[in-house]
């Protein structure tokens, strides 16, 4: 029943009578990375990229939560929450990038230790700057200098690792063409040499006979 009511609720932002529906709705906006697969295959690495969410559910209820992209109809419905959000984080950047999640050398405590102190990506470390990697310290295992080459090697061996693939799949694209070129060929081959050979059976004189002898008339 929750469910049914919630789903009606957001199908009607219009919505008049005497008690807004809306007020007995849990609603909260929040930022997450999702994977941009294509910078993610042309980059050889996982790209990222903040998106802005919101989760809508009745308290007491979670069969009943939705979460989805948060688009202009939810903030919309939901200013009061949506200003709120952007009081709090509207200022924060939107990272792209690897996050550094995605990066094998680290575990997640020392990702969340580089989280608090504002590096979210791979990027963000390589191309820090020296004054910022002083915060860094020796949260990765090592210093932040051998850290920050660490991080600038991640990507140069990922972009390698992209043109590689990239020229791969290009050689594999071109021997699929020649494939299908030939096989074009042969086809359009064994169509022509069977129309020349129906051409040579017309040709051919056609022997007759009668019903009289059953021999051959010539």
């Amino acid at each position: 029943m929750a469910s049914h009511l919630l789903a009606s609720d957001l199908n009607n932002p219009d919505y008049q009578g005497a008690s807004n529906p809306d007020s007995r709705l849990a609603v909260q906006f929040y930022s997450r990375p999702v994977q941009n697969e294509f910078e993610s295959e042309k980059q050889g690495r996982p790209i990222f990229t903040d998106v802005d969410f919101v989760r809508i559910f009745v308290p007491g209820d979670q069969t009943s939560a939705i979460d989805t992209f948060a688009r202009e109809e939810h903030k919309k419905r939901f200013p009061m929450h949506w200003a709120h959000y952007q009081n709090k984080h509207g200022g924060d950047p939107k990272e792209i990038g690897t996050p550094l999640s995605q990066w094998p050398r680290l575990t997640q405590s020392q990702v969340e230790e580089l989280r608090a102190l504002k590096f979210f990506t791979v990027e963000s470390v390589a191309n820090a700057a020296d004054v910022s990697l002083q915060n860094i310290g020796m949260v990765a295992g090592m210093s932040p200098f051998a850290f920050r080459d660490h991080a600038k090697r991640f990507l140069q061996v990922a972009r390698g690792d992209a043109v590689a693939q990239e020229a791969e799949s290009r050689a594999k694209a071109l021997d699929e063409e020649n494939k299908r070129l030939r096989e074009a060929q042969e086809a359009q081959a064994a169509t022509l040499a069977a129309m020349q050979e129906q051409l040579a059976a017309l040709a051919r004189p056609k022997r007759k006979y009668t019903k009289k002898t059953e021999g051959v008339v010539k």
